[in-house]
C-alpha cells in the first residue's frame, strides 16, 4: 500500500514536473495589437523626461488626434466570445480525464484553475453596454490629459475659445472620450456649446467614405492568409490545442476568440491575470501580434498606396492649423485643436506621414526574418488603446530672428521621419515634406465614379481614334481605286 502511494506520488510529481505555468511569468508579453493597453505601449515616453521643451523655443499652437478607450465588446463580438462558456468546460473535461497523463504541453493546475474559475460575468458582457468605453480607460484619458496640461499650461488655460473639438456626435466612444480629456482638462465635463466644435463623419472617418478604400481594400489581406497557412502559424494552433488537452486542432476562429478576450482582459486590468491569456506562450503571442499587423499594414498603412492617399486629410488639415499660426505674429484662437476619432484613421495619418515605414514590406512569409522581428510598423505601439497623435508648434528666437520648429509625437514619444529623425522638425522641411502631402490631397482617389468615368472617357477617345483610322483607310482605298478604274 505504501509503495503504492509512493509511486502514485511519484507519477503526479514527475506530472507536474512537465507542465507549463503560463500564468505565473513575471515578464508576461503584453503587445496584443490594437487592443493594447496604453501603460504597456508608452512606455518610455516623456513622462520622465524633458522631450517637449525645446531649447529657445515656446509652443504656440497643439494638433492632436485621439483614438478612443478600450470599451465592452460589441454585439457580434460578445456572442463570439460567449463561446467561451462551453469550449471551458470542454477544457476542464480534458483536464479531469487525463489528469494523471500530462505531456509537457498541458497547462498546470494553477492554469487549469483559472480556466476553471472564469465566467461570464454581466454586466461587463451585457448586450446593453455592447461597445461602450470601460471606466478604467476613462480614467487614462483622464490622466493623459492632465499630462498635456502640465507641460503646456500656456496652451491649455480655462479659456474656453482656446480650444476646438471635432468628434462624432453619433459615437458614445467618441463623445465619452471627449467627456474623459474634457475633465482632465477642465476638472469638469464639457458643456459642447461653450466650445468651438465640428462632427463631421467623413472627416474622422475618411476611409468609411471612400468607395474606392471599401471597395478594394478592406478585406483579409492576402499576406494574412499565407501567414495563416505557414506551418509556424499551425505548430501554434497545435500547441495551444494540446496544451488545452485537446487531441486534434482547434479551429484557428478558436484561437482567435481566446486571443480576443484574452487581450480584452489586460485592457481592462492589466495588473490581474487573464485565464486566458495564459493559454498562450510568448512566441504564440508574438506570432498572433504579427498576424494583426499584417491585416493593418495592408488595409491601414504602407502595403497599399491608396491608404496614404486617405490619410492625408489629417495632415491638410494639421497643416492648415499651423499655417495660421505661423502667418501671425499675435496668438490665434483656437491654439489647441483635438480629434476624437479611430484606429484606422490614426494608422492612416502615420501612413501618409510616412511614418514607421519599414524597409521591406510586411508578407507572410518572411516572421522569421531580421527586418520583420525588428519593424517598425507595430499595431501594438502605434495605435493601442487612448492612443494619440500629437504635433506642437513652437515659436522660436535663433540668431535674433524668430523661427517656428514642430515637435510630433505618438503616444506621448518622439516620431522618427526620414527628414526629421528627432522628433523635432523644422518648419521649413515640415513645410516641403508634409505641406506636398496636404496640397495633393482631394481624394480624387477615392471616387471610382471619377475614375470610371476618365476610364469610359479613354475608352471612347480610343474607339473615335480606331474609328478615325478606318475611315481614313476607307478613303484611301477609294482613292487608289479610283485611280486603277482611270487607267
Amino acid at each position: 500500500m505504501g509503495g503504492s502511494l509512493i509511486a502514485l506520488f511519484a507519477l503526479v510529481t514527475l506530472g507536474f514536473a512537465y507542465e507549463t505555468c503560463l500564468s505565473r511569468e513575471k515578464n508576461p508579453y503584453l503587445f496584443f495589437g490594437t487592443k493594447t493597453s496604453y501603460i504597456v505601449a508608452s512606455r518610455g515616453g516623456p513622462t520622465h523626461t524633458k522631450v517637449h521643451e525645446v531649447p529657445a523655443c515656446e509652443p504656440v499652437a497643439f494638433w492632436m488626434l485621439y483614438r478612443h478607450e478600450s470599451y465592452e465588446p460589441e454585439e457580434e463580438e460578445i456572442r463570439r466570445l460567449q463561446v467561451l462558456n462551453d469550449f471551458k468546460k470542454d477544457v476542464v473535461s480534458n483536464y479531469r480525464r487525463s489528469i494523471y497523463n500530462k505531456t509537457n504541453h498541458r497547462i498546470c493546475l494553477p492554469d487549469y484553475q483559472l480556466i476553471e474559475s472564469w465566467e461570464w460575468k454581466p454586466p461587463r458582457h451585457n448586450l446593453m453596454f455592447a461597445g461602450d468605453t470601460s471606466s478604467e480607460e476613462f480614467i487614462d484619458a483622464l490622466k493623459l490629459a492632465q499630462n498635456w496640461r502640465q507641460r503646456y499650461p500656456n496652451l491649455f488655460t480655462e479659456n474656453r475659445r482656446n480650444y476646438k473639438f471635432k468628434y462624432m456626435m453619433d459615437d458614445r466612444r467618441s463623445t465619452t472620450s471627449l467627456g474623459g480629456l474634457s475633465r482632465g482638462l477642465f476638472n469638469k465635463s464639457v458643456v459642447y456649446d461653450d466650445f468651438l466644435s465640428e462632427h463631421d463623419n467623413k472627416l474622422l472617418r475618411p476611409h468609411k467614405f471612400c468607395e474606392a478604400w471599401t471597395k478594394n481594400v478592406g478585406d483579409t489581406p492576402i499576406q494574412l492568409r499565407l501567414f495563416e497557412a505557414k506551418q509556424e502559424y499551425k505548430e501554434m494552433i497545435r500547441n495551444v490545442s494540446l496544451r488545452l488537452g485537446f487531441n486534434y486542432d482547434i479551429s484557428a476562429d478558436a484561437i482567435r476568440i481566446i486571443f480576443d478576450m484574452c487581450r480584452y482582459d489586460k485592457a481592462w486590468d492589466i495588473s490581474k491575470v487573464s485565464p486566458w491569456c495564459a493559454v498562450f506562450t510568448r512566441d504564440d503571442l508574438r506570432r498572433l501580434e504579427y498576424a494583426e499587423d499584417l491585416e493593418t499594414y495592408y488595409n491601414y498603412g504602407h502595403g497599399n498606396e491608396l491608404n496614404a492617399k486617405v490619410g492625408c486629410v489629417f495632415v491638410k488639415d494639421m497643416m492648415n492649423f499651423f499655417t495660421s499660426h505661423v502667418g501671425n505674429e499675435l496668438p490665434q484662437q483656437p491654439q489647441v485643436m483635438l480629434q476624437f476619432t479611430e484606429a484606422p484613421a490614426l494608422l492612416l495619418t502615420l501612413a501618409a506621414m510616412g511614418a514607421h515605414k519599414d524597409p521591406v514590406h510586411l508578407e507572410g512569409h518572411n516572421y522569421h526574418s531580421a527586418p520583420m522581428q525588428a519593424r517598425k510598423w507595430s499595431s501594438s505601439k502605434m495605435a493601442p488603446f487612448n492612443a494619440n497623435l500629437a504635433a506642437v508648434l513652437y515659436r522660436c528666437r535663433l540668431n535674433g530672428s524668430y523661427q517656428h520648429k514642430v515637435l510630433l509625437l505618438l503616444n506621448e514619444k518622439p516620431i522618427s521621419l526620414d527628414w526629421c529623425t528627432s522628433g523635432v522638425c523644422e518648419w521649413s522641411q515640415f513645410v516641403i515634406k508634409l505641406g506636398e502631402v496636404a496640397n495633393g490631397c482631394d481624394l480624387e482617389a477615392c471616387n471610382e465614379t471619377h475614375i470610371g468615368r476618365n476610364v469610359a472617357i479613354l475608352v471612347v477617345a480610343v474607339a473615335f481614334i480606331f474609328l478615325a483610322a478606318v475611315v481614313a483607310a476607307l478613303w484611301c482605298r477609294s482613292i487608289l481605286n479610283r485611280g486603277k478604274i482611270s487607267k
